[in-house]
């Protein structure tokens, strides 16, 4: 009887310990990754607040800000799909912010300025929003 089919070699046994130790590392990498990155919403409702979204359009996205009290029209309440008056879709609210709303009511200012990472962002969070009511 030969044992040469039932007892691993040492060569056997370094890559058997190398697939496992590169598995585990690619396991410990995603995670790390993926637990540090907070959400494309996450991020987003942050760069509301940083922006100064929430002066006009309030903490909550709710069109409730102490800046746009007396606008009229109100700044658009984000959970309320029917208040978007440029339209709810991605690329409509991504206009809307980019270029601002050049109408006699209105006074939205253009944010060109936002790099397109952290727009695409922003519009995740007020997406999100819209699915809350």
């Amino acid at each position: 009887m030969s044992y040469k089919n039932v007892i691993p070699t040492k060569v056997g046994i370094l890559i058997m310990n190398k697939q496992i130790f590169l598995l585990f590392y690619f396991f410990l990498l995603c995670s790390k990754v993926f637990a540090d990155t907070p959400s494309d919403i996450e991020k987003g409702k942050e760069l509301y607040h940083a922006y100064g979204c929430a002066l006009c359009h309030g903490m909550e996205g709710r069109g409730d800000g102490i800046g746009g009290q007396r606008f009229d029209p109100p700044p658009t309440n984000f959970y309320n799909r029917m208040g978007y008056l440029h339209g709810s879709d991605t690329d409509s609210i991504r206009s809307s912010i980019q270029y601002g709303i050049k109408e006699a009511n209105s006074i939205m200012p253009s944010f060109e300025h936002i790099p397109p990472d952290e727009m695409s962002q922003i519009i995740s969070y007020l997406k999100s929003l819209q699915s809350k009511e």
